[in-house]
């Protein structure tokens, strides 16, 4: 690659292969710029490959729709499932939650219902007919008929096939060790291989940007938090859509895997298949079928979580050539994080001019 030296002809460095970056790549690639990801592992081999991918309203208070981005998300994420040619695994069949109380429950679905999110009520005997594997069901649930599941290793890998396709460079199994800089400016990156130098680098590492943006002197707040996320093996799917109980949040990844994503203790150390059992006992209680269910893996992956909680997505003040990107859920706001990324590029540029 060319050595920086004011123009315009060194590509844009990604760095993570994520869903994050694997986004950002994609849509800067599609509006013509050229575009290069460095993965230190395989694609969405972090945090990205090991989350319950729940697309649509999810377990989230009512609250955290205030945020415009959130609110625009479901738009754009629906516009990259149009766009992306490759399969990404996505079974929109629902998704039926409760609470530890009716009261609960009930509360829950009327503050989304407020904002015209499309939650209903729905009795036992709907959530046993929308979900037959259950033994017993609750005397009322909330159904969010259009949220769904992804499977985010294929989102991932769609996402940079298609920025590929637009002319982007994927580099996997390269580790950055750190940011090139000239002064203020980010030049590039040190790499195992050397360094690699671009016109901006976008570091889209989850909670490893505070470390490598530490190495040009920024300071970033993003937080580790852990969630496990299990896999079971199914002889055939148990449930249709996603069901989250004050027991578990399980859904069918495919017709023979179960996924659940169970909460870390503070300050847990052990075995991530200690938190897979009362998971495991539960499925088997409480799913017909639930007795051939066995664990494959139970995995803990550390959420990045920006200071204040909202997104991260900009140029990092004072330091050009440096751009940062971490945001939580990621998945559903793929599609956002990508648009929002190119808009910014192109006002960039238009100031350039």
């Amino acid at each position: 690659m060319t050595h920086p030296n004011g123009r315009n002809d060194s590509p844009i460095l990604v760095i993570g292969a994520g869903v994050v970056g694997a986004s950002i790549a994609y849509r800067l690639a599609r509006v013509g710029l050229r575009v290069t990801v460095l993965e230190r592992g395989s694609v969405a081999g972090g945090v990205t490959g090991n989350s319950f991918a729940w697309v649509g309203l999810s377990k989230s208070a009512a609250e955290t729709y205030s945020d415009p981005f959130r609110q625009g998300a479901a738009v754009e994420f629906d516009r990259l499932e149009r766009e992306l040619v490759e399969p990404i695994g996505l079974r929109r069949r629902g998704a039926i939650t409760w609470e530890e109380t009716d009261a609960e429950t009930r509360a829950f679905a009327d503050a989304h219902r407020a904002l015209g999110h499309p939650v209903e009520l729905i009795g036992e005997d709907e959530v046993l007919a929308r979900e037959p594997g259950l033994r017993t069901a609750p005397a009322v649930a909330t159904y969010a008929p259009d949220d769904g599941g992804i499977d985010p290793v294929a989102l991932a890998g769609s996402l940079l096939r298609g920025a590929e396709e637009y002319g982007a460079t994927v580099r996997s199994r390269i580790s950055v060790l750190s940011l090139l800089t000239e002064g203020r400016r980010v030049r590039g990156v040190l790499t195992t291989d050397g360094p690699v130098y671009g016109s901006t680098t976008i570091l889209a590492t989850g909670t490893a940007i505070p470390g490598l943006a530490a190495s040009a002197g920024v300071d970033v707040e993003v937080d580790a938090s852990p969630c496990c996320l299990i896999r079971f093996s199914t002889p055939q799917p148990l449930v249709n859509g996603i069901l989250s109980t004050p027991d578990f949040e399980i859904r069918q990844l495919n017709d023979t895997t179960l996924v659940a994503a169970e909460d870390v203790p503070v300050g847990f150390s052990g075995d991530a298949r200690e938190l897979a059992e009362p998971t495991l006992q539960a499925i088997r209680s409480q799913l017909v079928g639930g007795d051939h269910v066995e664990l494959i893996e139970a995995v803990i992956a550390d959420r990045p979580i920006p200071r204040g909680g909202r997104p991260l997505l900009g140029f990092a003040e004072g330091v050009p050539g440096l751009y940062l990107a971490a945001a939580h859920p990621a998945i559903i706001l793929a599609g956002a994080i990508g648009a929002h990324v190119a808009g910014d590029f192109a006002r960039a540029s238009s100031r350039d001019c």
